[in-house]
């Protein structure tokens, strides 16, 4: 009985590179299903609450977070942002401060527009939006920007380190 043989079998790499594809094209259709389903929960249901949606958030926020810890452990994540510096003009550090900016101000300008509609009358309403924007502008952008600029560098340092662990033996 060979139950805990664990052999290397010989892989045909044009093979393994089309299951890869598949797996992604696969993982691209679920986030997609996941997305769709959210809008039509929101759309039958309404927005007043998360908890029709918490399956699909849980999947989307899950998997990506299961990809990026195996990405790290594995010592390929510092590979891929490699590979991305290359092909794009941009390089990921970039991004990612772009990301959290946009992000910081896309929530702040949500709670601008959503305070100063529920909140002012007419005479007052840019006032509420202002002070609503520039505070959340104060919260929201540095809390993005220190997630996600901690969470990268802790990631390169992970996969750095791995990678070389690897190398050593």
């Amino acid at each position: 009985m060979d139950l805990f043989n664990f052999k290397k079998k010989t892989v045909d790499e044009r093979i393994d590179n089309i299951k890869n594809k598949i797996y992604k094209e696969s993982y691209s259709f679920i986030m997609a299903i996941c997305v769709i389903s959210m809008g039509v929960k929101y759309y039958v249901y309404g927005t007043s609450s998360i908890k029709p949606v918490i399956t699909e958030l849980l999947i989307i926020f899950l998997s990506s977070l299961y990809y990026g810890i195996r990405a790290v452990w594995l010592g390929i994540y510092l590979d891929e942002i490699e590979i991305k510096d290359r092909i794009s003009k941009t390089s990921v550090g970039k991004k990612n401060l772009i990301i959290g900016l946009v992000a910081g101000i896309a929530i702040a300008l949500f709670w601008g527009i959503r305070s100063s509609i529920l909140y002012g009358n007419s005479s007052n309403r840019l006032w509420y939006f202002i002070v609503v924007f520039l505070a959340s502008i104060m919260i929201y952008c540095p809390f993005f920007l220190v997630i996600i600029a901690v969470g990268d560098i802790a990631a390169r340092k992970a996969s750095k380190k791995i990678t070389r662990k690897h190398e050593d033996e």
